[in-house]
């Protein structure tokens, strides 16, 4: 199904006769001696990996740099970035140097590159594809987080229909019996193409981080394809907001502290200023956390608390992993009762960041999180630019408590962001993959996102 198609493969899914590094230069003398399966699955649907899509050191950044390969920069402004941490591979896709590329998503890494370089990208449901034979950055390639929130592959490219096809393509006996994690279920090109008509909840804040103009326009302006479609679309009032979801996930990834299995994953490479911040955070005294959460704003503040010098306590750590199973419920709950098929929501809230910024506007990813902690599958697709009256983020504008040091970045960010691709998400149950895939493809349709970045492909 996909014969002759040149594709990129995200740079820590292993690749036979490459380097899978994680952007770690302690992996370098590891050469890639069989494909892990996901790329074995590509190769026998005929696509040809002709490149690795370049990743951010130990893969936990929305930007894209490592020591080993450089910086990753944006199509549409070659002083922003492409996300992350699949970024490598979504810049691919956008500067049109090859049609399709393989990424994974823990925390959003497919979709954010895709909202910030204007193309589409799609988590599936956690475990519909499989991750076996994936390099993890991590000591001894091992990572108990993943238990709770799985990294799960899935494609970037140009339509929505590019992204199905890759998901035709892969789930097929090949891949349900190279590993058993995966439930023998082939893509439903019926439901993909289905007719009847659906009803879709939507909602344009989180409560945590607020939309960019541009980003609660394209919301506005989806649904509104949607409904002229003739589908059902209604206000999603949301059981749980973007202050647990952020809080749940950082608290689930930090709960080692001190980033323990990080630093010794570098064997002694210096960690990028990119994780300053973060890595600050992990390692501050445990005394000292309520008198600093006390000078500071509550957004910090919250993110300050989620982690403990030295870990916290397996009782902690199961409280959280508690927490993140009451949320699923309460959403399930929620989407059942108001009988909804997809959810339509801000994907990255802002647009593409200037470099180095990812590490002070990690809060900006929320919108990305809830799926992972859903195990939903979740798409990105662009649906308009940023126009010269939205490029602000006004202080005056934002809710009392996000009057804050981020919001006072991201108005740094809008400055010059006219021109940039701003996306929406779709989100649907988990194992209705092939009807999330539909109300983008329906999005698409009617809204068909034209623009492309100029500058670069006349370059």
């Amino acid at each position: 199904p996909l014969y002759g198609v040149p594709i990129s493969v995200k740079e820590h899914l292993a690749l036979r006769g490459s380097y899978s590094t994680g952007g770690l230069a302690c992996r370098l003398n590891q050469k890639d001696t069989k494909d892990s399966l996901i790329v074995q699955v590509i190769r026998s649907a005929g696509a040809i990996p002709m490149c690795s899509g370049n990743v951010p050191q130990i893969m936990m950044l929305p930007e894209t740099y490592n020591r080993i390969w450089g910086r990753s920069r944006n199509p549409w402004d070659l002083c922003r970035s492409t996300g992350g941490s699949s970024g490598g591979d979504a810049a691919l896709v956008a500067a049109r140097c090859v049609p399709l590329a393989i990424g994974s998503d823990v925390a959003g890494s497919i979709r954010i590159p895709a909202s910030f370089c204007g193309i589409v990208g799609f988590k599936p449901t956690a475990y519909r594809v499989s991750g076996k034979g994936n390099m993890k950055a991590r000591k001894n390639n091992r990572s108990g987080t993943s238990a709770v929130i799985p990294v799960v592959c899935g494609p970037l490219a140009r339509t929505v229909d590019d992204c199905a096809q890759f998901m035709k393509a892969v789930l097929v006996p090949e891949m349900f019996q190279g590993d058993s994690s995966v439930p023998p279920l082939p893509f439903d090109v019926d439901s993909y193409q289905s007719k009847a008509k659906l009803k879709i909840g939507y909602f344009d804040t989180d409560g945590w981080f607020e939309p960019c103009l541009t980003s609660k326009r394209a919301v506005r302006e989806a649904i509104d394809a949607l409904t002229k479609a003739g589908h059902t679309c209604v206000p999603f009032k949301l059981p749980t907001d973007g202050w647990i979801s952020y809080g749940l996930l950082v608290a689930i990834n930090a709960a080692e502290g001190n980033f323990r299995s990080f630093v010794e994953a570098l064997e002694g490479e210096q960690m990028i200023s990119e994780y300053d911040t973060l890595h600050q955070a992990s390692n501050l005294p445990n005394l000292l956390k309520p008198v600093i959460m006390a000078l500071i704003d509550k957004r910090r503040g919250h993110l300050l608390k989620q982690g403990r010098n030295g870990g916290v306590p397996v009782w902690d750590l199961w409280q959280s992993v508690a927490k993140v199973l009451e949320l699923r419920q309460k959403w399930d709950n929620a989407v059942r009762e108001a009988g909804l098929d997809a959810i339509v929501h801000p994907a990255m809230p802002i647009p593409a960041i200037q470099h180095g910024l990812s590490g002070k506007l990690t809060a900006s990813c929320s919108y990305m999180f809830l799926a992972n902690l859903l195990q939903w599958p979740s798409g990105a697709l662009p649906v308009t630019t940023v126009r010269a009256d939205e490029a602000h983020y006004r202080r005056k504008d934002m809710p009392a408590d996000q009057r804050d040091i981020i919001s006072r970045i991201v108005a740094q960010v809008m400055q010059g962001s006219e021109g940039m691709p701003i996306s929406v998400c779709v989100m649907s149950p988990s194992y209705r993959d092939e009807t999330c895939l539909r109300v983008m493809k329906e999005i698409e349709k009617t809204i068909p996102f034209q623009e492309e970045p100029k500058a670069f492909l006349k370059a």
